[in-house]
């Protein structure tokens, strides 16, 4: 496997990377401090953050989930390129396994030269070994106007060196699909494809499909549809499902996050009485939308409640906020190349949302939840001037009440959040050329899906959890920097992006035909 140009030059002051047959590891660098980028990259940034790998040929990283086989532990990457599979048993040495390419997943039809499209966050079964990614209408170059299939393929990874295709169920949507009841069912959001001639992308249509995959190689997606009229009752785009650890499935999309029993029996606040819950006729839980001065679009990418097993991950519990009443999301929407006033990150309080009010909303008559927090990297140290920058709050998560959160190209955060009020940064990673798509922690690193560098392993420095045990946030410094690690004659480019023809720039696109070693859409 040839070392290519983003490991050469990956953000390092005195360190050293290297690269062997299908791994790839980096020197630590304690307190790695501010760099500047070279010619046509925006410069580079990071403090209290340590590189401790960085993945060759993963350019085009889109989403990353885990499995543990055994004494095996192993990655699942998505990207542009299809599915590969690591070995992290060495969580600083990730070894390729397996990769099921771009060609293998192309259907009739499809110009595989193109990129596969988006699957934004791998779902992952890891009692079957299965895992499921999410086909977008725009996939493979298909052209609006024309056959656009979406749905979701099936892949056994009974043994992760050998992933095995075992179907393709096709649906009306496919941006993103998550397991709900032990994946036993799977909830299927994003644009459904309804015609729109609306200019506002975040009006488009949506709703959660819901498929049966108790026998994953016959999958069959159901005629009844979850999470209809979510946005102040009127039917808006779906974007992703997280399930939180009382098993309640929180849905993300125009209108905000609202939260579903998918088993069990509760009382229904819609019609006072007490049902079964089912994947297929879940009950109204919790949720709503955040302000429009905090949330100004309205549109909730993804979302986390610290309850359970990972009470300890979220807020600290009080009085003011008990255990499970806190809501964390954000909002995907950039107007602001530094998420000064949208984009961001939002706390809410889920009290005054379990009667079912956010489901009987009206434009006339919205309900909104109570903010508790907010933060963006507006006037953060790390963070690029506007005006061209790329940002916008992404996917973020939760340890030990540090989030890392992906911002774009404003990198990725480390925010202490033990205070939900105040949410402070401790430490940030925003290397040369980076559009960071999301951050992922395992076994005390972070791995960071980069959709311009690939995959980058990192874990935060000694600093930045000092910083978090006295609540004091890495301050603002201006000033020169010093110099890149990458050579002068071989700057890093901007990568080109350019808006999804569905979902604009909430899912930007690499610009161009696909080239081996070069960026693609």
């Amino acid at each position: 496997m040839r070392v290519v140009a983003g490991v050469l030059t990956a953000l390092l002051v005195g360190g050293v990377v290297t690269a062997g047959q299908g791994t790839a590891s980096a020197q630590a660098v304690p307190g790695a401090e501010a760099v500047a980028g070279q010619g046509g990259g925006p410069q580079a940034a990071a403090k209290n953050v340590e590189l401790r790998a960085a993945i060759p040929e993963t350019e085009g990283a889109v989403s990353i989930n885990f499995m543990q086989y055994r004494h095996r532990d192993v990655m699942f990457l998505s990207g542009t390129f299809g599915l590969k599979t690591y070995d992290v048993t060495d969580v600083d040495r990730p070894r390729l396994l397996d990769h099921l390419t771009k060609h293998e997943l192309a259907l009739p039809g499809d110009d595989p030269e193109q990129r596969f499209w988006e699957n934004e966050d791998v779902t992952v079964d890891p009692n079957r070994k299965l895992v499921f990614l999410a086909r977008e209408r725009s996939a493979f170059g298909r052209q609006a106007g024309a056959d656009r299939p979406t749905g979701v393929y099936f892949v056994s990874a009974v043994d992760p060196a050998r992933l095995e295709l075992l179907s393709f169920a096709p649906m009306g949507t496919g941006h993103i699909t998550s397991c709900v009841n032990d994946c036993t069912y799977l909830w299927t959001t994003g644009y459904d494809g309804t015609p729109s001639t609306d200019p506002d992308t975040y009006r488009r249509s949506g709703k959660v499909f819901v498929t049966d995959i108790r026998d994953p190689r016959n999958p069959k997606t159901l005629s009844t549809y979850v999470d209809l009229n979510r946005n102040q009752g009127e039917t808006h785009m779906t974007h992703d499902v997280q399930v939180d650890a009382a098993g309640v499935a929180w849905v993300a999309g125009t209108g905000g996050t609202r939260g579903y029993h998918t088993r069990g029996w509760h009382r229904d606040p819609l019609s006072g009485r007490v049902r079964e819950a089912t994947p297929v006729d879940p009950v109204p839980y919790a949720g709503g939308a955040a302000p429009k001065l905090d949330m100004p679009t309205s549109f909730s990418h993804n979302s986390f409640r610290p309850v359970g097993r990972t009470l300890k991950d979220g807020p600290k519990p009080s009085r003011e906020h008990p255990a499970g009443s806190l809501l964390l999301h954000t909002e995907e929407a950039f107007g602001s190349a530094t998420c000064e006033d949208q984009g961001r990150f939002v706390i809410s309080s889920l009290e005054g949302s379990t009667g079912g009010e956010s489901w009987r909303a009206t434009p006339e008559r919205p309900f909104h939840l109570r903010t508790v927090g907010v933060w963006s990297p507006d006037d953060q140290e790390g963070t690029l001037p506007g005006p061209d920058t790329f940002c916008s709050a992404h996917y973020f998560d939760v340890h030990e009440r540090i989030v890392a959160y992906s911002w774009y190209e404003q990198g990725t955060r480390f925010l202490d959040i033990s205070d939900p009020a105040n949410p402070i940064q401790v430490a940030y990673w925003r290397p040369e050329g980076a559009v960071s798509f999301a951050p992922y922690w395992h076994r005390g690193r972070v791995f960071v899906a980069d959709l311009s560098r690939g995959v980058e392993v990192v874990k935060l420095t000694a600093a930045a959890y000092e910083a978090q045990a006295s609540h004091t946030k890495v301050t603002l410094t201006t000033g020169p920097v010093g110099a890149s690690y990458r050579p002068v004659e071989s700057p890093r480019r901007r990568l080109p992006l350019a808006p999804d023809p569905d979902y604009g720039f909430a899912c930007p696109m690499l610009v161009g035909r696909c080239v081996p070693g070069q960026a693609c859409c």
